[in-house]
């Protein structure tokens, strides 16, 4: 009986203590907006604004697409202090949106509480009001630059963007060849075996610089070449740079693109003053076949957080066969090139058997099992002992070329795809990189696995957010009590402000992303021990 009368007057207690804080926050509830607004005005001075590279002038900008949104600059304090005094909206529920209609879309209002209605010319007259509820906006577009200003209209302080500046550093085919020219430069610098394992693009030029097009046609127009391509086939394709996609703009150079290429460049006589983006790449005519076509494979990865930085590559991966089989003669494009478009078309052009054939598995373990019966390998740890590291590394040193070029800030996040060939002597190459590539329901598998992927890129976005949450909730509470002061309010703030999980919000195990980069850890260990520390810039 005694015990029982203790455990209530200990209740008592601590409903009392409990209801007093509360009571004394919602009695400051001007000071927490306060608090709040300069919190935002913090993370506009200090974070997203990389003034290196982009202008001051540049507002980070949220325009959810397709849609008549109502902007107003008093958003994000109402949001934000909303969202202070109801935990629940991001510590237990997701709120997201997507403006495109397309599978992304309908996997994430399935998971979410809000829905911001479709855009037509009927309901212009009637604006959207941005729900305050609103956490994580998933959108397609990445129009953030055009109409809302950070930390008042848009971009607010309990959100989390999976939309970030720079990602053309990555995603064009011109500025990533010429960010990894760069820091194979750097690299030169530092020890020898920096530049063992940034071999993973195929030899380049790049025709809009004259030097590198006036070899690229010393090269072409010689003996040696002309008896290579006859034996071996093309030893070239050109590509397209900006932002061009799903296989358009690449040509292998067979004799009648070459052709053209000399007649576009007057055989390199005006090579310098064409400033179209246009590469010459060695051309890798030793493919792993499957079946005897050609295949490729996309590794997803996330830009989770910019500060610091994180990032996490997917396990599944689209394994992508070749239309038609691989003939390093073949003039069929299809032959060479396994996107997704000119898959497609090559089905609906020519009628052929259904394209579920086409798309091989989402495991990488079934190329393992292939080499392994065709006893390329022994090893049946490979996968993990020698691919993953090899497609982890290679990521890792195409976000340490482009790593400048990022805002620093804990809203922004972004989500990449990037095509891999392997090579018959189990070498790997990147294709491309693509940012915020569609998800398709090419076969009803892979929808499946779409859905799993979404889900999995939202929890790692949710589980930040909430961690961050708890740290800036717990810092305003620690101003308001007089805990702190405002000598110190900056700094703990910009720790507070870090990403990194806080234990209650781990990433559960059934989430197929693994961690590749976390800046939160020191030299070799932020890139797990894949880049050694005198290699890292």
């Amino acid at each position: 009986m005694t015990q029982q009368i203790l455990l209530v007057t200990l209740f008592i207690l601590f409903s009392q203590r409990w209801l007093f804080q509360n009571i004394l926050i919602y009695n400051q509830y001007e000071q927490v907006t306060i608090i709040l607004k300069q919190m935002n005005q913090l993370v506009t001075t200090d974070f997203y604004n990389n003034k290196k590279y982009f202008s001051n002038t540049k507002k980070f900008r949220l325009e959810l697409s397709k849609y008549y949104i109502d902007l107003n600059d008093t958003y994000c304090i109402q949001s934000d202090t909303f969202k202070f005094y109801h935990p629940d909206i991001i510590l237990k529920d997701i709120y997201t949106t997507r403006e495109i209609k397309d599978q992304t879309q309908e996997i994430v209002q399935s998971i979410s509480f809000i829905k911001i209605p479709d855009f037509s010319p009927e309901n212009l007259k009637n604006k959207t009001i941005l729900p305050k509820a609103l956490t994580t906006p998933f959108n397609y577009y990445d129009s953030y630059l055009t109409k809302s200003n950070t930390g008042l209209s848009a971009m607010c302080l309990f959100q989390k963007h999976n939309h970030m500046r720079a990602r053309q550093q990555l995603a064009y085919k011109n500025e990533l060849l010429n960010n990894y020219h760069a820091y194979v430069d750097k690299l030169k610098t530092m020890p020898e075996f920096c530049l063992q394992n940034v071999t993973f693009i195929p030899k380049s030029y790049r025709l809009w610089l004259k030097d590198e097009c006036q070899a690229f046609f010393k090269i072409i127009n010689t003996n040696k070449y002309q008896k290579k391509v006859k034996k071996y086939g093309p030893q070239f394709i050109s590509k397209l740079g900006l932002e061009v996609h799903r296989g358009a703009g690449i040509s292998i150079l067979f004799q009648k693109e070459t052709k053209q290429l000399i007649q576009d460049y007057q055989n390199g006589q005006i090579c310098g003053e064409i400033s179209n983006y246009v590469i010459a790449q060695k051309y890798i005519n030793n493919p792993f076949l499957f079946k005897g076509h050609k295949i490729e494979f996309r590794i997803y990865f996330i830009i989770a957080s910019t500060y610091p930085l994180i990032v996490y590559a997917y396990d599944s991966s689209l394994i992508r066969r070749c239309a038609t089989p691989f003939n390093k003669f073949s003039i069929e494009k299809s032959s060479h090139v396994c996107n997704t478009a000119i898959l497609k078309k090559k089905i609906e052009a020519e009628q052929m058997e259904n394209e579920e054939q086409y798309y091989i598995d989402w495991n990488l373990d079934y190329i393992q099992e292939l080499l392994l019966k065709q006893k390329k390998i022994k090893n049946k740890n490979w996968l993990n002992n020698y691919l993953y590291p090899k497609i982890h590394n290679a990521i890792q040193h195409l976000i340490m070329s482009t790593q400048q070029f990022f805002d620093k800030d804990s809203k922004l996040s972004e989500f990449f795809g990037v095509d891999f060939m392997l090579t018959d002597d189990l070498q790997i190459y990147v294709l491309e990189v693509n940012s915020n590539p569609q998800l398709l329901k090419t076969i009803p598998y892979r929808v499946i696995q779409n859905t799993k992927l979404v889900n999995d890129i939202i929890e790692i976005q949710i589980s930040y957010l909430r961690s961050k949450y708890i740290r800036l909730k717990l810092l305003i509470k620690k101003i308001l009590s007089r805990k702190s002061t405002i000598k110190k309010f900056t700094k703990e703030f910009k720790e507070a402000y870090k990403d990194k999980l806080e234990p209650q919000f781990q990433i559960s195990s059934q989430n197929l992303f693994r961690k590749i980069i976390d800046k939160n850890l020191k030299d070799s260990k932020a890139y797990n021990d894949l880049i050694q520390k005198q290699c890292i810039l």
